[in-house]
């Protein structure tokens, strides 16, 4: 039987230990945290149809349609509050085939645990590859060793495998940091739709319902890479930042603990032709790092996760079919990198005129651009 060694238990490496137990390959998933609920923390992340048509796959899709929410609804405003675009979510659901959802990332994260974590080592922090003999073989800090035939890189946006493969690079800053947080859900301070984002200059702020009774808001602003704001002073910041914004979002701030509140940098890495070589691959992050702004990061992963189950169930000749998942990947998840770059960047513009000609843009091409999003939400045959 074939063993593949995946580094990295976040979701893409979960989900992928699911859908290769699933197709009959041994798995083991070495995480460097002690403890699998240390691995994904933060706020809301959102879900669209074809992230959950993997998480059907997976056998985890009821469970995150009940600890989720369903969005209907999506709009974008202005600052004030005027309003620019309204898309009838729950009927793309419907003709994606699967409805759009939110969801905390820990939650998620747990959902795949449960199905997957069996199979996860903790505690195991990788330190490099190397490949002898037809197998690959694993070296921890430990001083230990983990062999296997296939080598899967799920660990991150500084993936170890991916800088044994490619080089050390560093992510590329899109100019802009983001504060999240999670809060109950609370109708005096919730907006009159289950998810929407307000633009502003140089600042965007979003808030969707991701849980039956749980509230997730974003503020993105511009900000030099390695920001931080004084101890203790997040939501302060934040609530500064936003000031002139609509009433409703200083209400989801103010209504925020400030231990609640995360602070990281938005970055990247720019999409790559290759991901892997040999008997070795790479899948999620560690592979196609993009901005939240199209919602699609941990999407991307899922996909990767069905597409190397399914590869590596079906051939026997492990190279060719890592080379056959990397294949029907990487141009779809580079659509998806590009796309988050561009409408990440577009919440950078600070002078007037140009937020003006955002603002028309996203208003006029609003129907085009539902359609294209629809389409890019459908699962390819």
């Amino acid at each position: 039987m074939t063993r593949v060694v995946v580094v990295g238990a976040g979701i893409g490496g979960l989900a992928t230990s699911i859908a290769l137990h699933r197709s009959g390959v041994e798995v083991i998933v070495l995480e460097r945290a002690a403890a699998l609920a240390e691995v994904e923390l933060g706020a809301g992340i959102t879900l669209w149809a074809n992230a959950m048509l993997m998480l059907d796959r997976l056998g985890v899709g009821d469970t995150i349609r009940e600890r989720g929410a369903v969005l209907r609804c999506f709009e974008q405003r202005t600052a004030r509050g005027r309003l620019l675009t309204r898309w009838p979510l729950e009927e793309m659901g419907r003709r994606a085939g699967a409805p759009i959802c939110a969801i905390s990332r820990p939650d998620l994260h747990s959902a795949l645990a449960r199905a997957g974590g069996e199979r996860v080592k903790a505690g195991c922090e990788v330190e490099r590859f190397e490949l002898a003999d037809g197998s690959v073989r694993v070296a921890l800090s430990s001083g230990s060793q983990e062999a296997g035939d296939v080598l899967v890189g799920a660990d991150g946006l500084e993936s170890t495998i991916r800088r044994q493969l490619h080089g050390a690079h560093p992510p590329r800053h899109s100019g802009l940091t983001t504060w999240r947080a999670s809060v109950p859900y609370d109708e005096a301070i919730a907006p009159d739709v289950d998810f929407v984002a307000w633009w502003g200059s140089g600042t965007r702020f979003v808030a969707f319902r991701s849980g039956p009774e749980r509230l997730s808001w974003e503020g993105i602003v511009t900000s030099p890479p390695g920001g931080e704001d004084p101890p203790g002073a997040r939501k302060q910041a934040a609530l500064a930042r936003f000031e002139d914004f609509t009433e409703q979002v200083e209400r989801m701030i103010d209504a925020t603990s400030e231990e609640a509140i995360f602070r990281t940098d938005v970055v990247d890495r720019r999409p790559d032709r290759h991901w892997g070589s040999g008997r070795v691959t790479l899948l999620g992050d560690a592979a196609h790092p993009m901005t939240f702004a199209v919602g699609q990061g941990a999407a991307q992963a899922l996909e990767d996760a069905d597409a190397i189950g399914r590869a590596l169930g079906e051939s026997g000749d492990l190279e060719a079919a890592l080379r056959s998942y990397e294949r029907s990947r990487i141009a779809r998840a580079a659509h998806f990198q590009t796309l988050a770059w561009r409408l990440a960047r577009a919440g950078t513009l600070e002078s007037r005129p140009a937020q003006l000609v955002r603002n028309a843009a996203l208003a006029l091409t609003s129907p085009i651009v539902c359609r294209l999003l629809e389409k890019d939400i459908t699962l390819p045959a």
